[in-house]
């Protein structure tokens, strides 16, 4: 438990060591040899007694203190240190509480400027890679963030408890009285007190009290280094929070607080009470400079105002700016040329995965094109869509037909060749789609996703909700209820809406295929929804009726309502294109209110 700073706590050191001498033993005999003596190798990069001798230093009575992290580009002059410590010298009741915050440097120059200001300064020590083969080197930028994950997991070996803050967060107020003081393990920020189904939240301020649970949960995130290769440094506690906590708080018996955003604001709030705020984050701000810019006036305006009451603060102005020149921005990049392209004016766009086994002439490509041709109000919606090919001789079929196209590469894997369902390389290629969706959601765009055995007979838009769905999504057999979670989903075809909820979601989602070894992404999705993780997530959900979203496992029968035919329930790519070739026939001929499909023969054959 974490106590309030003028609470003194003698300190059990017999008791202290007996404990960490235990975990280490247990987690010595848990874990797996490789693991194990790859976290000790790391573990001795940290130098016991400096970092005591640091903490101590910073610390109040009860073994409290706060950290925060500090590179060479913050700590410049007029940079976001100075903003950070000028916060604190004219918040209220704040000014004291700079000598017991500990900022960890994560270069030379970032150390040797915090001296300078005489503050309590730690440096980072470069680490061992986790084992010879990894190559990597904590030096810098995403490595050097997993250095601070470590260190914060030995504060807590230490006996410490700490709030940790990012610097571009403000401390306008004492936070400590706000705190909650009933034996929490964690409190975070999430924009909505105790509402634990919330789970998109920020790492930039939270509080962690010194104990085994606590513990055991940072050996976690560490430990999840070895899988975690897409974040950037700034998103690793974040993401791994996202990716873990729900089964990890219950599992170590964590209590956690969720923190009120009337007093834990941040830049992205519409307005912010002055009169109650303690701390705002630069939170949805993509630049260092904007974020200056903004939190600066915010500070101004702090020192003018907040002494008067009902003063409501809107301070966002190069913060905006900043977002709109990112999104203009993004025609830098590949990607975002092709998003930008094919972008609809509400930022949305269809996506398809191809590779070389789909691109052969009169292959899938070609009759997924001649779908959209000649379907209904469908050959406009050609210019909108963006095709992610998985190898080059993909790419450059997509480039010759001039549409938009994108080249994703995975390391390791050839997808050039036939995917046949559930192979190793199927999931494979299953679970690489799922993450390049996520960073879509992450630029802001919503989208379709279609798979290129989903012939498009009809616009889909237009039987789509558009009612706040956050996912709508077919299924292969449905029961009727377009909110009845037990719809059995298919993953191919569905329309994300971008925002916090459907970024958490994907994050959980590709999360969860280190731990689903031989699953494909569509099933571990089906298991994230049977276990409450929409419910959890605040979502709405719909799932589409297979009258109008058809599919081989389920037919529509009504001329009418079919807006799509997917080939599922078919193992080989010959035997899709056999069938469906046959259903854009029937199509194509129809003149009365019901369609009598042919019977999709190869398909069935498929799995012979």
């Amino acid at each position: 438990m974490m106590l309030p700073p003028d609470q003194v706590s003698a300190r059990a050191v017999g008791l202290v060591l007996s404990s960490l001498l235990i975990l280490v033993f247990t987690y010595a005999c848990l874990w797996p040899t490789e693991m194990s003596m790859s976290f000790f190798r790391s573990e001795r990069s940290l130098d016991a007694e400096e970092l005591e001798r640091a903490l101590r230093g910073a610390s109040m009575m009860n073994g409290t203190l706060v950290i925060s992290q500090v590179n060479k580009e913050q700590a410049q002059e007029n940079g976001m240190l100075r903003l950070f410590i000028r916060s604190l010298q004219e918040g209220e009741g704040t000014e004291f509480l700079i000598k017991h915050i500990l900022f960890v440097a994560v270069d030379e120059i970032a150390f040797n400027q915090c001296t300078i200001l005489k503050l309590n300064c730690y440096q980072v020590p470069s680490m061992e890679p986790l084992n010879p083969s990894e190559g990597l080197v904590l030096s810098g930028g995403l490595d050097m963030m997993w250095g601070t994950s470590l260190l914060l997991g030995e504060v807590l070996r230490h006996g410490y408890s700490f709030i940790f803050t990012d610097l571009d967060v403000m401390w306008l107020r004492n936070p400590f009285p706000m705190l909650s003081y009933a034996g929490e393990d964690m409190q975070i920020y999430n924009g909505e007190p105790n509402n634990s189904s919330h789970f998109f939240f920020s790492s930039g301020f939270y509080s962690v009290a010194a104990n085994n649970r606590t513990i055991a949960l940072f050996d976690q995130l560490y430990a999840a280094r070895i899988d975690s290769k897409i974040v950037n440094g700034k998103d690793v506690l974040t993401f791994l929070l996202r990716s873990i906590s729900r089964d990890a708080f219950q599992r170590l018996g964590l209590k956690v607080h969720f923190l009120d955003a009337v007093y834990f604001g941040g830049l992205s709030q519409e307005a912010i009470d002055i009169t109650k705020v303690t701390t705002v984050h630069a939170d949805c701000c993509p630049s260092e400079e904007a974020k200056l810019a903004d939190l600066t006036a915010l500070v101004d305006a702090w020192k003018t105002y907040h002494r008067k009451s009902n003063v409501t603060l809107l301070v966002r102005n190069a913060c905006t700016q900043s977002m709109n020149t990112s999104v203009a921005s993004e025609d830098e990049d590949e990607l975002g040329r092709e998003l930008l392209g094919a972008s609809m004016a509400n930022k949305t766009v269809i996506i398809s995965v191809l590779n070389k086994a789909y691109v052969e002439e009169n292959g899938m490509l070609d009759l997924f094109l001649r779908s959209l041709r000649e379907g209904e109000d469908t050959g406009l919606l050609i210019k909108h869509l963006v095709l992610v090919a998985v190898d080059k001789t993909a790419f450059d079929r997509c480039s010759a037909l001039g549409l938009h196209c994108y080249q994703l590469v995975t390391d390791g894997v050839d997808f050039s060749k036939e995917v046949l369902y559930m192979s190793d390389d199927f999931i494979k290629m299953m679970w690489s789609r799922t993450l390049f969706l996520g960073n879509l959601l992450r630029r802001g765009y919503n989208f379709i996703f279609t798979d290129m055995d989903v012939m498009w007979l009809r616009n889909p838009f237009s039987q789509l909700h558009h009612q706040g769905e956050d996912l709508e999504i077919s299924c292969d057999r449905y029961n009727g209820q377009p909110f009845d979670q037990s719809n059995s989903i298919n993953t191919g075809f569905y329309f994300v809406a971008s925002n916090n909820k459907t970024i958490a979601l994907f994050d959980e989602w590709y999360a969860a295929s280190h731990t689903s070894k031989g699953m494909k992404e569509q099933d571990v999705l089906y298991r994230m929804k049977s276990q409450g993780a929409f419910r959890r997530l605040g979502m709405k959900v719909t799932f589409l009726d297979t009258a109008y979203f058809s599919g081989f496992c389920e037919d529509s029968r009504d001329s009418r309502r079919v807006t799509t035919v997917h080939a599922n329930c078919c193992r080989s790519i010959k035997a899709k294109l056999t069938d469906l070739k046959r259903v854009l026939e029937v199509w194509k001929t129809h003149n009365g209110t019901s369609i009598r499909w042919p019977p999709h023969t190869a398909c069935a054959h498929s799995w012979g």
